[in-house]
């Protein structure tokens, strides 16, 4: 009697895994998260977009939808990438930055030049209702020289995943419950080892590129029992360009797809207008779900700030409208050798 409990209960347990695994955010086989501001950081889910200015770039992300609602989806990330000279025995790969010690500072502009080895990481906590899934991951790059003007990256990235279910997060109608108990008390998560791919195209004024994450398709194992739920192959293609309207403003469009099968595409399209590379705000559509308006600004020496909020148009969204994301970037350069420049002087003279 009672493991016929247990596998009901088990049953129950894998049944709304399935269904929340595969409604993360459009109530669709969409199991990685969509950050309205893909525009700002496109490394988190590309590993070969890191590096592509001459500093140490560390991203933050938080995104909070259907505020309000018990249990509703809550997403933060943190990223750091930069070129690495020891490869290649390359000096001096992390230039200084906002030299003048502007408060309100410009954007770095993409740089292409020698071949450059990029390292970096990622880290993501991602919960939806009593379900959570954390991972970590280390990436490595290698951009090269396609063209007088652009650069080809082509990375991977390797790391660890869980997934699991929050038993305090759960509300039971009996909490004595003998079956959920057991269950609880073996083991209600599954570590993970996953990869993740992607190539870049840029140049000065432009990205494009193409990712694919959950690369090892892993199948859902919890307390020895194998569902028939797998963490899909997910694909990311995106662009953006920058093109100058006058000397003070910008309009950057902007575009991502993301892929997964037996699902219907989630595509988003959009465009900032920048203000003298330091200021900026966006308008987009995620098709059949949500319109998207963001603004955002670099301040404080080297900090970046964005905020967007979600419109709902879908089914699922218009239970609740307030879906918030933050962005805060922080931008680190090379401290100015004094001591550098005053013998280069010298030996001018």
């Amino acid at each position: 009697m009672r493991s016929n409990l247990i596998n009901k209960f088990k049953s129950i347990i894998f049944s709304l895994l399935l269904l929340t695994v595969i409604s993360n955010n459009n109530v669709t086989a969409q199991q990685e998260t969509q950050f309205t501001q893909y525009f700002q950081n496109p490394f988190f889910f590309n590993p070969a977009a890191g590096g592509l200015s001459p500093f140490i770039q560390v991203d933050a992300g938080f995104r909070r939808q259907w505020l309000g609602i018990e249990g509703t989806p809550l997403t933060f990330y943190a990223t750091g990438h930069a070129e690495v000279g020891f490869l290649n025995g390359k000096k001096d790969v992390i230039q200084e930055f906002n030299r003048e010690k502007e408060s309100i500072f410009a954007t770095p502009k993409n740089v292409v030049g020698a071949g450059k080895h990029v390292m970096g990481g990622r880290m993501l906590s991602d919960r939806i209702g009593p379900f959570e899934k954390s991972s970590v991951m280390a990436t490595y790059a290698y951009h090269l020289r396609a063209t007088r003007t652009t650069m080809l990256g082509l990375g991977m990235g390797a790391g660890w995943t869980n997934f699991g279910i929050r038993s305090d997060k759960v509300i039971l109608y009996d909490q004595d419950d003998i079956a959920y108990n057991d269950f609880f008390a073996r083991n209600a998560n599954q570590n993970i080892f996953d990869m993740n791919a992607g190539l870049t195209w840029y140049g000065e004024r432009f990205q494009v590129g193409i990712a694919s994450s959950q690369l090892l398709s892993n199948g859902l194992v919890l307390d020895d029992v194998t569902t028939q739920s797998n963490l899909d192959r997910h694909w990311f293609m995106y662009g953006m360009y920058q093109y100058d309207v006058n000397d003070d403003f910008t309009l950057e469009p902007h575009a991502m797809l993301q892929i997964v099968g037996n699902a219907p595409v989630s595509a988003n399209i959009g465009a900032r207008v920048i203000f003298n590379q330091r200021i900026w705000g966006n308008i987009g559509f995620r098709v059949g779900d949500a319109m998207t308006l963001g603004l955002g600004m670099n301040l404080a020496n080297n900090l970046r700030f964005g905020y967007s909020y979600d419109v709902g148009t879908g089914p699922v969204q218009v239970v609740s409208n307030n879906v918030h994301e933050l962005h805060l970037g922080f931008i680190i350069g090379n401290n100015r050798n004094i001591e550098k420049e005053l013998k280069q002087k010298d030996s001018e003279l």
